[in-house]
């Protein structure tokens, strides 16, 4: 049985993140000095290149020094991934768990000073803890 567009309308949703896209600008808050790459990590559902950047940060986080780059460091990444509202969430946090493993991987650095990306902390509110974040099905 088929569907008559014109008796039934089909709605195709617009792609990309508008900048309400996330948990709310009244709930989180970046620190300024992230706030560029905070909007860039928004964008990884929908766009494979801040994938790759974030992939290439990741590789590169034990071999380069970023502290004076204003980045969330990847300490902050699943933290990140579960703070904000996402259309899959379960693979964004598997590309950010991914991801933060990759670059803590590597030999210890310390890490780049600075609270969280945002200001709430959604896996509290939801009851989650490091463990469940990390128990997903890979």
């Amino acid at each position: 049985m088929s569907v008559d567009s014109t008796v039934h309308p089909v709605v195709v949703p617009l792609t990309g993140r508008s900048p309400a896209a996330h948990v709310g600008a009244e709930r989180c808050r970046p620190e300024p000095r992230t706030r560029a790459h905070h909007d860039r990590l928004l964008r990884v559902e929908d766009d494979p290149d801040e994938v790759v950047e974030l992939l290439e940060l990741a590789v590169t986080w034990s071999e380069l020094d970023y502290s004076e780059v204003e980045v969330v460091p990847p300490e902050a990444w699943i933290d990140f991934a579960v703070v904000h509202r996402w259309r899959h969430p379960e693979r964004v946090l598997r590309l950010f768990s991914l991801a933060a493993d990759v670059a803590l991987r590597g030999p210890h650095v310390l890490p780049v000073p600075g609270p969280s990306p945002c200001s709430v902390t959604e896996a509290a509110r939801l009851g989650l803890a490091d463990a469940d974040l990390l128990a997903s099905e890979l």
